[in-house]
């Protein structure tokens, strides 16, 4: 939605100040030189919420369970926990559990006796699930100029074909994603996660 909504305030913005010729009318001209900010523009707001995540996350510790259990560093567990949970927690470097003698590395025949075939079917369905989310994205435009919610691309200039596909995207976010996705936080608890996606 704040995609969208970002896409249709820039391709508005650079429509109004770059008025250009259809496509239909002159094939050169309707794509004008500042069309590459466009996107440029669009992408780069994308890029805030991510850099902002990658930098909270690098701020956070490393949880206690890793640092004492894999790094093997009973104190600087016992530290983290402290500043995380503002209490004072001792570490107690003897009752560390130690790793366990059955326990098998990730690339081992082991793993993949026991953990192979659900592995696999998870990777299979979240790639046939990418395969018909991404490829509807990339479709998306052509889909709407097919039923008819924006005209064909040769009848306008490339913003603002920009603005007309933001503007259906973003009300698909409007109309649907974003109530979906309140839908389901309401009652996952009732429903159930498997019933809620049927």
């Amino acid at each position: 939605l704040t995609a969208g909504i970002v896409a249709l305030i820039v391709s508005a913005a650079f429509d109004h100040a770059f008025p250009a010729p259809s496509y239909e009318l002159n094939p050169v001209a309707s794509t004008v030189p500042e069309a590459d900010y466009v996107w440029r523009i669009i992408l780069m707001f994308g890029s805030v919420p991510a850099a902002m995540t990658y930098y909270w996350r690098m701020k956070m510790p490393e949880t206690a369970r890793y640092t004492a259990l894999v790094a093997k560093n009973a104190k600087q567990a016992a530290s983290d926990m402290s500043k995380v949970l503002q209490v004072d927690v001792l570490a107690e470097e003897n009752r560390v559990e130690h790793e366990s003698s059955d326990s098998f590395g990730l690339f081992t025949k082991k793993f993949a006796r026991r953990h192979g075939l659900h592995l696999l079917g998870t990777s299979v369905c979240w790639f046939l699930l990418d395969i018909g989310y991404y490829s509807s994205n990339l479709f998306q435009k052509d889909i709407f100029s097919s039923i008819g919610w924006i005209p064909p691309a040769k009848t306008m200039n490339a913003i603002h074909e920009v603005y007309l596909v933001a503007r259906a995207q973003t009300l698909i976010a409007l109309c649907g994603t974003v109530p979906g996705y309140w839908f389901t936080v309401a009652l996952i608890d009732y429903i159930g996660r498997f019933a809620i996606q049927l």
